[in-house]
Parts: C-alpha cells; structure tokens; sequence
C-alpha cells in the first residue's frame, strides 16, 4: 500500500468517526441505543462512498 492510499484510508476512517460524534453532541442525543445506531449508520455510509469512489478511480 502506498503511503498516498494510506493517508487517505486513514483520512476517511477520521472523519467518519468525526461526523457522527459532531452530529450526537449538535443533536443532544442521550440514548446510547440511538447513539450506536448514527454510529454505525452513519459510519458506514461514510466509510462506503469514499473507498468504493478510490478504488474505482484506482482501476481506471
């Protein structure tokens, strides 16, 4: 793996754990069950779009 790809995965792991958190405190969310469920919702989609976009790129 290069070092380019690599900063890049780690770029998009960060901010999709980033913008979930953001949005748990702008919401004042307290339940840990919704709180899970933006994480991993929103996380996933974070994750997905990006790295299917790169490797596409990539193939090119």
């Amino acid at each position: 793996m290069s070092l380019k790809r690599f900063v890049q995965l780690f770029i998009c792991f960060f901010v999709a754990i980033l913008i979930p958190f953001a949005m748990i405190q702008l919401l004042n969310i307290a339940s840990l069950t919704i709180q899970f469920l933006l994480y991993v919702i929103l996380g996933y989609i974070i994750l997905t779009l990006p790295l299917t976009l790169m490797t596409l790129r990539k193939n090119k």
